[in-house]
């Protein structure tokens, strides 16, 4: 049954990166996309499933080398790795606040 869909312009100049990448057409891409959605219908569970795949790449990577296919495929998933863990991240960040500032109370104490 043919469906059609409208996507924003971001999304489909990300499916059309992602397909350049790995030389495929945007239709073919969007097909792989959209079969896998189902299988992550938990975000935590596709996001391990994203991240073990990008470990996987990046120890190919140390271990003899990546495709261009393959180096594209593991810069989105770090792009993907940015986005999940930017939160966290943040909250780190503002946990570290007290810490830095009396280090820089520190450092102008020892410099005078």
């Amino acid at each position: 049954m043919p469906v059609s869909i409208t996507v924003d312009d971001e999304l489909a100049q990300r499916l059309e990166q992602q397909a350049h990448a790995r030389r495929v057409s945007l239709q073919q891409w969007a097909l792989q996309v959209l079969r896998r959605a189902p299988d992550f219908p938990d975000q935590a569970e596709g996001w391990r499933e994203l991240n073990a795949r990008r470990f996987q790449l990046i120890s190919q990577r140390h271990r003899g080398g990546l495709t261009a296919a393959e180096e594209a495929e593991l810069a989105e998933l770090q792009t993907v790795a940015d986005r999940w863990l930017e939160p966290s991240d943040r909250q780190r960040l503002e946990m570290l606040k007290p810490y830095e500032e009396l280090a820089l109370q520190l450092t102008r104490q020892s410099d005078e």
